[in-house]
């Protein structure tokens, strides 16, 4: 085991022993789920993209199926976009073709009484009850805008509204998952211009720091794992953040 792997390991044993209080709702109404990535991404998906750790799960679903907010809050929503590089720097390319990774168009709410964040990504529709910061574009990548605003503002800040657990937000899509084309401000046709991932929901639940940076990101469903090691069917949840 590397120095950085159990640094990892010894980083979520820590986070398994804050106290998983249930307060979510599945963000999608589904007789049964999928998991088609966990806190860990699959080996499959690495050798695509590079990347090991996920942070995050994704549900799988079909385009355009409506999402819900899975606890009340404070919500916003924007657009996140990268180009995936090499260490060398180069663009990463899958099939020749370069990559582009993020969130795409997502909502993120504040969760107040809990004082955590959900973000709900890759969608193809936003409610337009929740308002829209327009990301910044610095150097090809779109950096979304006004999400760390510190909450104690949020209930004046025009960028935020007010949304009720399991309130309309969204549809599932593919945005900010890009393979040779770009998607902002609008997706070019699904049939000529696919992604290079399967279409699902990704789904994050974490803090944020005094400077507004992502702290202490868990899985809600306390697994930690590959996607293989997650429940498949609503019963099978235990010991989680789902209420």
């Amino acid at each position: 085991m590397t120095e950085k792997e159990r640094k990892l390991k010894e980083y979520i044993k820590k986070l398994k022993r804050i106290d998983p209080t249930p307060y979510l709702q599945l963000p999608l109404k589904q007789k049964s789920i999928k998991i088609t990535e966990g806190w860990f991404y699959s080996a499959k998906e690495t050798k695509i993209h590079g990347f090991k750790i996920h942070t995050g799960i994704d549900f799988k679903a079909k385009r355009n199926e409506p999402v819900y907010a899975s606890a009340e809050g404070w919500a916003i929503s924007s657009y996140h976009s990268f180009k995936v590089k090499n260490k060398d720097g180069s663009l990463r390319k899958y099939k020749n073709k370069p990559l582009n990774n993020g969130m795409g168009f997502f909502v993120q709410i504040y969760h107040p009484q809990n004082k955590r964040y959900t973000q709900y990504g890759h969608l193809s529709k936003i409610n337009p009850k929740i308002p829209f910061a327009s990301p910044r574009k610095i150097k090809g990548n779109y950096h979304p805008y006004s999400y760390r605003i510190n909450p104690q503002k949020m209930k004046k800040s025009k960028y935020y509204t007010w949304i009720k657990k399991g309130e309309f937000i969204g549809y599932v899509g593919d945005s900010g998952l890009t393979w040779g084309y770009n998607d902002y401000p609008q997706r070019p046709d699904i049939k000529k211009f696919p992604s290079w991932d399967e279409i699902h929901l990704h789904f994050q639940e974490f803090s944020r720091d005094k400077n507004g940076d992502k702290t202490e990101p868990r899985d809600p469903f306390n697994i930690y794992s590959t996607y293989d090691k997650y429940p498949q069917k609503k019963k099978e949840f235990k010991n989680s953040l789902w209420g």
